[in-house]
C-alpha cells in the first residue's frame, strides 16, 4: 500500500465567516469569466445568491442583506414576476371584508379605471419611485381631478405598505414619491334662491318635506338620514340621535353600519322640526298596510325596509325637475346646510352638528362664503367705522 502524501488542500486567503453571516467565493462561468458569488440566507431562511465582478461589491451586498435580516425586512418579492394589476386586484379582494363596502368599491374602481390602464402591466416588485411620479404626470396630463389623484395615491400607498409589512415585496416605491399638488374642487352649496325653491316645492308632500328638512336644515349625510328610526327622536328633550347609517355591505345588500368615524352624536330639534316629522309620521301610518316589514325607519322604502341611497337620489332629482331647477347633487344639501348654519353659530357648534373630527375638513369642504355673507361682513364693518360724532 502506497504511503504517498495526500495533495495539499487549497486554503482561501479570505477570512472565514461565522455561521449565518453569508459566504463569498469565486466561480468560473461557462464563458470562462471569473466572478465572485455571494450567498446568504434571508429572513425566511431561503438562500439568496448574487454574482459580482469585484469582491468589495459582494461584501457590500452581504452586509445589506444581513442588516435587512436583522431588521426583519424582506429583500425579495414573494412573486417577482407579478404585475401591478394582479398585485392590486389580489390585495383589494383580500381586504374586501376588512373595509367598508363603499371603500372597497372606490379602491377597486380606482385600480380598474385609473391605475391599470397606465401601469397595470409593469412588474410590481420592479416599480420605482420615478415610475410612480411619471405615472402621476400622465394622470395630470389627462386632467385628472385632485380628488381622484388623492384616491390613486391612497390606494397605491395602502397596497404597497401592506405588501412590505407582510414580506411580499421588498420595498415601497410610494414612500418618497411626490404627489402633484392639485387641489380638489369641492362641490359648492346650492344658491340661496334655488334652495328656497327646493324647500317650497318639498312642502307639498309630508315625506319630501321631512326629508328635505333633515338634509337642508340639519345637514345629515344621506346614509345617516336613511338610518334614522323614530325612536331616535326624544320628543320630551327635543333631540335627535344619529348612531347608524344605511350602506351596502360586502354582499351587496343594504345593512346598518356605524356612522362615519364612529361618532354617535345627539343634536337638538326645534318645535317646528318636530311638527314636520310628526306630520310625515301620520302620513306614513296610512301606507303601512302595504308594508311587508317594519324596521321603524323614518325614511323607509315602499315596503317598510331600508331605502337604497340610489332611490333617494332619484327622488331628489324629481324634486329638482318639478321645481324647475338645474341638476344638483343630493350631497349638496349637506354643504348648503352648514354654509348657512355657519352664519348663525360658532365653528365648534357647527362641528358638533356635522360629525367631522377635523375642523379643516369641515371649513375647507363644507362651509363656503356666500354673496349674502360677504355683504353682511362689509356692512358690519361699515358700522364699526369711527366718526367725528362718536
Amino acid at each position: 500500500m502506497s504511503d504517498s502524501p495526500k495533495p495539499a488542500r487549497k486554503v482561501s486567503n479570505k477570512p472565514k465567516r461565522a455561521n449565518g453571516r453569508g459566504s463569498i467565493y469565486q466561480i468560473t462561468k461557462p464563458n470562462g469569466r471569473k466572478v465572485w458569488k455571494a450567498a446568504i440566507k434571508d429572513m425566511n431562511g431561503k438562500l439568496r445568491t448574487k454574482n459580482f465582478t469585484k469582491y468589495a461589491e459582494a461584501e457590500d451586498w452581504i452586509g445589506e442583506q444581513r442588516r435587512a435580516r436583522q431588521l426583519g425586512e424582506n429583500t425579495y418579492a414573494t412573486n417577482p414576476k407579478m404585475t401591478v394589476s394582479d398585485f392590486l386586484m389580489g390585495w383589494i379582494e383580500s381586504h374586501k371584508n376588512q373595509v367598508k363596502h363603499s371603500t372597497y368599491k372606490s379602491y377597486k374602481s380606482c385600480i380598474k379605471n385609473q391605475i391599470n390602464p397606465v401601469i397595470g402591466k409593469q412588474v410590481a416588485a420592479a416599480l420605482t419611485t420615478k415610475a410612480i411620479e411619471n405615472f402621476y404626470g400622465v394622470l395630470v396630463a389627462n386632467q385628472i381631478g385632485g380628488g381622484t389623484l388623492n384616491l390613486v395615491h391612497r390606494t397605491l400607498s395602502c397596497a404597497f405598505a401592506d405588501a412590505v409589512r407582510l414580506g411580499d415585496l421588498p420595498k415601497n416605491p410610494l414612500i418618497n414619491a411626490r404627489k402633484p399638488n392639485i387641489r380638489s374642487v369641492p362641490t359648492k352649496p346650492i344658491p340661496l334662491e334655488h334652495w328656497k325653491r327646493i324647500y317650497l316645492e318639498a312642502i307639498k308632500n309630508p315625506y319630501t318635506h321631512a326629508r328635505i328638512e333633515i338634509g337642508l336644515m340639519i345637514g345629515l349625510r344621506p346614509g345617516e338620514v336613511l338610518g334614522l328610526r323614530w325612536d331616535d327622536i326624544n320628543y320630551e328633550n327635543k333631540t335627535l340621535t344619529i348612531e347608524r347609517q344605511v350602506q351596502r355591505g360586502p354582499t351587496g345588500s343594504l345593512e346598518y353600519q356605524s356612522v362615519k368615524q364612529g361618532q354617535i352624536r345627539t343634536i337638538p330639534l326645534t318645535e317646528s322640526q318636530i311638527r314636520i316629522l310628526l306630520a310625515h309620521k301620520r302620513c306614513q301610518a296610512l301606507n303601512k298596510a302595504n308594508w311587508t316589514t317594519n324596521e321603524n325607519l323614518i325614511f323607509p322604502n315602499s315596503i317598510g325596509g331600508k331605502l337604497d341611497e340610489k332611490k333617494d337620489r332619484i327622488e331628489f332629482k324629481k324634486l329638482l325637475k318639478t321645481a324647475g331647477l338645474p341638476d344638483y347633487q343630493l350631497y349638496q344639501l349637506r354643504k348648503t346646510a352648514f354654509t348657512n348654519m355657519a352664519q348663525q353659530t360658532d365653528v365648534r357648534t357647527l362641528q358638533a352638528f356635522s360629525g367631522h373630527s377635523q375642523l379643516s375638513t369641515l371649513m375647507g369642504s363644507y362651509v363656503f362664503p356666500t354673496e349674502e355673507s360677504m355683504l353682511r361682513a362689509v356692512y358690519g364693518m361699515d358700522k364699526l367705522r369711527p366718526t367725528m360724532n362718536g
